[in-house]
């Protein structure tokens, strides 16, 4: 978990005049610099922007003669260095020092250009730990070219937010980086990996079609990347199309059409996922199913080529080697396609399989007895043209979406229920790119349950995330809904509509 700072407010002096000493001559009246407008300190993150007014008088009148000038340390309690970042009364600093115990120094000075006098006010500035809970956008405004990252923080993603206007923190990569991530970003998660003793990092892994970032979660900056990241694997290109925490210790990366598995408790570092079988490169980006149950690690993929799963079972899987699944299927899978895949109800690892004749079938496998249910579809419980599907790890439903449409297939009474649901989004220009079951940052990740965290969202697990475009005006959108888990329909309630993003491509909840 990104633990926040304690911080404590310094006493200090904030101004001090520098004046020239001319007190020899004895009917000189010097009149007063007065400034206001600035606190003796203040409080921020990383990413957001201080926006200040000073308000300068002489002798208590409006005075236009004063050359002004703001600074900031670029270390905390170091006034050498230091950097100039605004010649006017007005400031909007977009803060890129990195977060510290140690309160920076912003000063203002103005100086009366007739007489040389000056006058300047300091302002301690804390800069907190990190961002703050919220959900984590990929989005990209040039095609793929270049993608940045913006947080969302609101009081439903958010613990302890409680303002009705949403924050925005704009392009943090560039922020932090200098330039943008090049290339599209396909998956994006945060990762806490510890064991509670040696081993202890925490990182946001960013996947392209090129690389495998390791960013520092207080400062977004590249702290690793691709090879050091991984056990022997030096390739020249890491095409990352799916990043997954599971279980209380293990991360999966499907890289290059091979999985990687990470094991906090060895050298958190990913190692190769045991696998015999032929062709090694059987992973894709829709094909890995996985469990959240904190003491299990349960993971299994869906070969396309034989129409048969494959599973790890127990907290310590990935030392392991993937066990073919014995249950019968009850249908002919081979040939088939895994439209997506992801964590089921009570601890199952989930999947919606398109087979070689057309029909759909929904499959949930509990590796721990190694059992498969399979629910198969009639023509009649598809969405026309769905392309984007969202598993629920509360409830047996499945989310499925079309460019601009929504429906759901919730098992009730032990079959499965088709609906489509009314929703549109706010324009008919906005074509739908994606949804996402919402889970909060801890849930799911290494070494949180319910009886350890304790800053927990109602919200958790219980609304969905959907995502638009509009080509028109190039932007993207989220809007969140909350849904019934007994029927798979939005209730009444709207938690809002969020914007001002490019076209998302990936998205991620962080952590407080």
């Amino acid at each position: 978990m990104i633990k926040r700072l304690s911080l404590f407010i310094l006493p200090l002096t904030l101004l001090f005049s520098c004046y020239q000493d001319l007190s020899t001559t004895a009917d000189k009246v010097i009149p007063e610099i007065e400034i206001s407008g600035i606190p003796d300190s203040l409080e921020t993150y990383f990413g957001e922007e201080i926006a200040l007014h000073a308000t300068v008088t002489l002798g208590g009148e409006a005075y236009d003669g004063f050359d002004y000038a703001w600074a900031i340390d670029l270390k905390p309690g170091n006034s050498r260095d230091r950097i100039d970042i605004s010649e006017t009364a007005d400031i909007a600093y977009r803060v890129a020092n990195q977060p510290n115990e140690t309160p920076y120094c912003l000063s203002f000075t103005a100086t009366d250009r007739e007489s040389g006098l000056f006058k300047t006010a300091f302002c301690h500035v804390f800069v907190r730990s990190s961002l703050g809970e919220g959900i984590l956008v990929a989005h990209t405004r040039d095609g793929g070219e270049t993608t940045d990252f913006d947080l969302l923080a609101n009081k439903y993603v958010t613990y302890g937010y409680t303002s009705d206007v949403p924050r925005y923190t704009r392009d943090i990569y560039q922020l932090a980086n200098g330039q943008p991530v090049n290339g599209k970003v396909n998956a994006v998660l945060p990762v806490v990996r510890s064991d509670g003793a040696v081993y202890n990092e925490t990182l946001i892994l960013v996947g392209t079609d090129e690389h495998l970032l390791a960013l520092d979660p207080l400062t977004f900056k590249v702290a690793k990347q691709d090879g050091a990241l991984f056990n022997g694997y030096k390739e020249p290109t890491f095409e990352v199309h799916n990043l997954i925490n599971y279980g209380q210790i293990m991360t999966a990366a499907q890289i290059n059409g091979k999985l990687w598995l990470n094991i906090c408790h060895t050298n958190n570092i990913f190692n190769i996922a045991g696998y015999s079988g032929i062709p090694a490169d059987v992973f894709t980006p829709t094909n890995v199913g996985y469990a959240y149950a904190v003491q299990q690690s349960d993971i299994a993929f869906f070969n396309e080529a034989e129409g048969k799963f494959y599973y790890m079972h127990a907290q310590f899987s990935g030392y392991s080697s993937f066990a073919l699944v014995t249950d019968p299927v009850g249908a002919d899978l081979a040939g088939g396609k895994s439209l997506w895949a992801g964590a089921g109800k009570e601890g199952r690892c989930a999947f919606l399989i398109q087979a070689a004749d057309g029909k759909h079938h929904i499959l949930y496998l509990h590796p721990s007895d190694n059992e498969l249910i399979h629910y198969p579809l009639d023509a009649n419980q598809w969405l026309t043209d769905a392309q984007y599907f969202a598993f629920c790890d509360n409830a047996d439903i499945l989310f499925m979406a079309s460019d601009s449409k929504i429906a759901s297939i919730a098992v009730i009474g032990g079959s499965p229920v088709f609906r489509e649901i009314n929703w549109s989004p706010d324009s008919k220009n906005e074509v739908i790119t994606g949804i996402k079951f919402y889970t909060q940052g801890w849930y799911g990740a290494h070494g949180f349950d319910y009886t350890s965290y304790t800053f927990p969202l109602a919200t958790n697990r219980m609304q969905v995330a959907i995502f638009t475009y509009n080509e028109k005006t190039g932007e993207g959108k989220i809007y969140l809904r909350p849904f019934n888990v007994s029927t798979g329909l939005f209730t009444y309630k709207d938690n809002g509509v969020y914007g001002g993003f490019g076209r998302i491509t990936a998205a991620t909840t962080t952590f407080r």
